[in-house]
């Protein structure tokens, strides 16, 4: 889009929203808005809601009710709710659950119209490129929101402690050097000859129930978020589905995790043990571990070193949803696009009052802290989900990567965009199929991209085992639907 036309629309935002909503002497429209925790319910919840309606009755006319619900407990809440009409529910997320499920089932209202009839500002950022919608369609509708992304990309990355690098003399002053499989290896023994009680390449594969081959590889997508085993597009070029499986790349990895395996870089427990990756490097045990080369993925005193080019690949389905049986959905969109625009009221509802909950340490790059006397555990209000608003603009407690830097990897991955951007895969065809090759994965993923088992024997085994559970189908299932909306 024309940058000066753009403008011109960002311009007319605030102007265009206070003709969208109804007048301010009316009684303020009611929503309930499910308010996902992570089990403990802030005990400052009130307070703040009584802030967010402070600044949302006089401008669009709308009184704000939380209604916290834990993540886990809105798997099994949030369908009931929307089938039976148990509980009012004007705005939900439902995190990590299938839209296309509750779509089907004609629980969500499609958000196209009330979206150009009461969100200008939602309207602008579509304009804008902005990926809010681009993983939501289903049938032709926009059924969620997705929360602005504050970076827009992803690339093969290995996460490693700078003072391994500093050590043994690694330079590390390119940060957009793309290093290799056989690089690794030689960075691998030169920690472990200085430190061999630390494991250099940090894996654990428990319970896995996908690869995690995007870490290291080339641009990766398979559209909209489906899982990798039901084929993927690979190079940003790539209009042919194939089975991720059987790319010569995906075998070069599984070659090199076995003899990292075998040289004593990964630990011997890797496909059984218990522990999060970056926990147990925090705790001494690795030195580092294969994570997408995002800035916002650099802890302190962690160095990133790139494994691919930066890109854009397409979004999984999912953000904020309006249920069917939603009283107010037109005052809930109002909200959701007031909350998009306004930094400071997405921040109040992120992490609560300024001076209360946190402080400004320093308001260039929106580093936050908590008060004096006050800890993650202590305070009133303190909730990480990043759910809400333009996550650019939302502060942070980690000063380890900025706005500019997040901007930056952006642009560089704006210029590498997979075909599968705005595609997206429905299963229902082949469902059992892909539940039989859920099983297949489960079974020897773990062991195989731990190291822990011959390739020669266990691969060929694999590949067998997916083909038997109709891979192949599932593949041409994906390319025709992948054909028909490339047109």
């Amino acid at each position: 889009m024309n940058k000066r036309l753009l403008a011109v629309l960002l311009s007319m935002v605030v102007f265009l929203s206070v003709l969208t909503i109804p007048s301010l002497t009316e009684t303020p429209d009611h929503i309930v808005v499910a308010y996902l925790t992570l089990g403990a319910t802030p005990p400052d919840l009130q307070v703040v809601q009584d802030e967010v309606n402070v600044r949302t009755i006089p401008e669009i006319n709308v009184e704000v009710e939380f209604k916290a619900v834990s993540a886990y407990d809105a798997f099994a809440l949030f369908p009931t709710w929307t089938a039976t009409g148990g509980e009012r529910i004007d705005l939900m997320l439902p995190i990590l659950q299938d839209i296309r499920s509750y779509v089907d089932q004609s629980l969500l209202l499609p958000l196209d119209d009330l979206i150009a009839e009461n969100a200008p500002y939602l309207t602008a950022l579509i304009a804008e490129g902005q990926p809010i919608i681009s993983g939501n369609y289903f049938d032709g509708e926009v059924y969620a929101i997705t929360p602005v992304p504050n970076m827009n990309g992803q690339g093969g990355g290995y996460v490693i402690g700078q003072s391994f690098l500093d050590e043994i003399g690694w330079d590390y002053s390119d940060e957009k050097h793309l290093y290799t499989l056989d690089d690794l290896t030689k960075l691998f023994a030169q920690i472990k000859e200085k430190h061999p009680e630390i494991y250099p390449c940090g894996v654990v594969t428990t319970g896995k129930s996908n690869s995690e081959f995007f870490y290291a590889s080339d641009a990766i997508d398979s559209m909209g978020g489906a899982p990798s085993y039901t084929g993927v597009l690979y190079g940003k070029d790539s209009v042919t589905v194939e089975n991720m499986f059987e790319l010569e790349e995906y075998q070069d990895y599984l070659r090199h995790l076995r003899e990292w395996n075998l040289a004593g870089y990964i630990h011997p427990d890797a496909a059984t043990m218990e522990g999060a990756v970056d926990s147990l490097k925090a705790a001494g045990v690795f030195a580092g571990y294969f994570m997408v080369s995002a800035p916002v993925q650099r802890k302190e005193g962690d160095i990133i070193l790139r494994l691919s080019e930066p890109y854009q690949a397409s979004q999984p389905a999912g953000g904020w949803v309006i249920p069917f049986r939603s009283e107010e959905p037109a005052a809930a969109i109002r909200f959701v696009d007031m909350v998009w625009r306004d930094a400071a009221l997405a921040n109040l509802i992120q992490w609560g009052i300024e001076g209360k909950h946190y402080v400004m340490l320093d308001e260039t790059v929106g580093y936050i802290g908590f008060p004096d006397g006050v800890t993650a555990t202590t305070s009133g209000y303190y909730n990480t989900l990043g759910v809400w608003g333009d996550t650019r603009d939302i502060y942070t407690f980690s000063a380890s990567s900025t706005k500019a830097d997040n901007d930056a990897y952006t642009a560089e991955a704006s210029k590498n965009q997979t075909q599968g951007i705005g595609k997206s895969f429905n299963m229902m065809n082949v469902t059992n199929e892909v539940a039989a090759l859920a099983g297949v994965v489960a079974q020897y993923v773990p062991t195989l991209e731990s190291g822990s088992v011959d390739f020669d024997v266990y691969y060929p085994q694999f590949i067998n085992a997916l083909k038997a559970a109709g891979v192949e189908k599932v593949i041409a299932e994906k390319q025709a639907q992948f054909d028909q909306q490339h047109k």
